[in-house]
């Protein structure tokens, strides 16, 4: 998806400003797909001269004005459209594994540090989906179903995750040079 489809998706939630929308991006879409942030203020202003969203400037008291952007039923049109029609391509791209798979040249120290810190982000991600899910697993406020779809598969992604390295861990630092023969390696 390019960056004013990405925009367009934010804002089928309900209207936003355009810190509002950053802050979406930053916070949940990243988490998902690659984004651009650096561009969005002009392609909102794209997409309000294709009349694909409409802006109105609140005023407000002792701070600068800010401006509110609503998805219009243009709008809403191309975004399903684009939902409907762009490939959901599934990709697994991490500088943990690319890493890791050099881990016959790296000393098991490295590896060890590698896969605790993985571990470390792993637990971080888990407590966001607790946040979210609320502290009895069930949903402390409404998500749409797709929304509450994601997280599951999320969870489920990194539970995965988790039990693959606990259970594969030692098989891997096993299969890595002792510190003098890395050493040599890294040296030529």
């Amino acid at each position: 998806m390019n960056t004013k489809e990405l925009l367009l998706s934010v804002l089928m939630s309900g209207p936003a400003t355009g810190y509002d929308i950053k802050k979406v991006l930053e916070n949940e879409v990243s988490n998902v797909i690659d984004v651009t942030i650096s561009n969005i203020y002009p392609a909102l202003n794209e997409l309000a001269s294709e009349g694909l969203v409409s802006c109105e400037r609140v005023e407000q008291e002792n701070r600068p004005n800010k401006k509110v952007y609503e998805i219009t039923e243009a709008g809403k049109s191309v975004c399903l459209h684009t939902l409907m029609t762009e490939p959901a391509k599934h990709r697994l791209r991490s500088e943990f594994m690319f890493i890791l798979s050099f881990a016959p040249y790296l000393p098991a120290r490295r590896v060890r540090e590698l896969l605790d810190q993985r571990l470390a982000e792993i637990a971080g991600t888990e407590a966001t989906l607790q946040a979210i899910e609320g502290k009895d697993g069930t949903f402390g406020y409404s998500l749409p179903a797709g929304q509450k779809f994601c997280v599951g598969l999320g969870r489920a992604m990194i539970e995965a995750e988790r039990a693959y390295i606990a259970q594969n861990r030692e098989w891997l630092l096993n299969r890595t040079p002792e510190e003098s023969i890395a050493r040599e390696l890294t040296s030529t």
